[in-house]
């Protein structure tokens, strides 16, 4: 778990904790040097809670990636469950992830829904699915092994409900900044790029939205979104950002091609390619033409982007 200023709603959260069917081996927390009563609060829990909790404070303000880094290096267990101080995780949260790691030895990352709610913890009427139009469909991608391609293209997978295997820690750690992508987007993207993805098709959290928060469950209305809010469905904005994170992805991975073999190599070889292609369309006019009825014949516009629309486009920007 990671704090900052969190004493508001973080009774409700470590409550839920402790009423865990399953209870956690361990509660790691890193505190980015709060201001408010944040540490007294953990203090207090760790005191009286059902299994060991460690707190550690931050020298200097990390910020979230990089205090989510810091408190995932020193967790000690086999599964790693990521966790946001002001949710509340059902009693089953827990147990029922743990339970999709012991059925399947091959899975590496397993993520679940989650429900949206008030600061107050009423339902708003809809699900973190929903918002990220992550349907069944979509679902069954995860299902058959094509998590990788489905993360390449956007970022689905919410760190407050997600737990991955330890073992994977140096392959995802240091976090890059410098990609479009926070940590929860980065670990998942990597795991799905070595390991198998399973999921859990109902809310396990109840998913806080208000005014303070850093991140959020994007909404159809603009006006419903806490101020700050970053929309984890929304797509890297330019070619540079996603060829950017793909090349973060590949070199991360040719350092621990020892350790870890990548199933899906190929793909996300010929995805960055296909971009660097794009770039190249956009930066040379007339030979822009041959460069993409080359990537439209290879079947590169089906498979990493979209299709006939990202062709046309590419071929009238050519024109130009």
């Amino acid at each position: 778990m990671c704090t900052y200023n969190g004493v508001r709603f973080l009774d409700d959260q470590l409550a839920s904790l402790a009423a865990q069917q399953r209870k956690p081996d361990e509660l790691v927390i890193c505190d980015d040097c709060s201001t408010d009563e944040t540490v007294v609060t953990l203090r207090q829990f760790a005191a009286r809670a059902p299994f060991p909790v460690h707190i550690h404070q931050n020298a200097n303000r990390l910020r979230s990636t990089k205090n989510f880094e810091r408190a995932i290096s020193l967790c000690e267990g086999d599964i790693i469950a990521l966790c946001d101080q002001d949710d509340i995780w059902d009693s089953r949260k827990i147990s029922l992830t743990e339970e999709c790691f012991l059925k399947n030895s091959n899975v590496d990352l397993v993520f679940t829904d989650a429900e949206v709610v008030d600061q107050a913890a009423n339902p708003l009427g809809y699900n973190l699915w929903s918002t990220l139009k992550f349907d069944k469909a979509l679902q069954r991608r995860i299902k058959s092994n094509d998590a990788f391609a489905l993360l390449s293209e956007k970022q689905i997978v919410t760190g407050a409900t997600m737990a991955f295997r330890a073992k994977f820690r140096d392959l995802v750690l240091p976090i890059p900044l410098d990609i479009p992508l926070i940590h929860d987007g980065w670990i998942a993207l990597m795991i799905s790029l070595v390991g198998d993805v399973d999921i859990i098709e109902r809310p396990m959290i109840k998913y806080r939205q208000h005014q303070s928060q850093q991140l959020g469950a994007p909404t159809n209305d603009p006006s419903e979104v806490p101020t700050g809010i970053i929309e984890r469905a929304k797509r890297p904005n330019s070619f540079a950002e996603e060829i950017k994170k793909l090349e973060a992805a590949y070199e991360r991975i040719l350092l621990h091609r020892k350790q870890f073999e990548p199933k899906h190599e190929e793909y996300l070889e010929h995805r960055l390619r296909h971009m660097q292609k794009r770039v190249e369309m956009s930066q040379g006019k007339f030979l822009g033409i041959p460069l993409a009825l080359g990537e439209l014949v290879r079947g590169r516009y089906h498979r990493y982007s979209n299709g006939f629309y990202s062709f046309a486009k590419d071929v009238f920007q050519s024109e130009k």
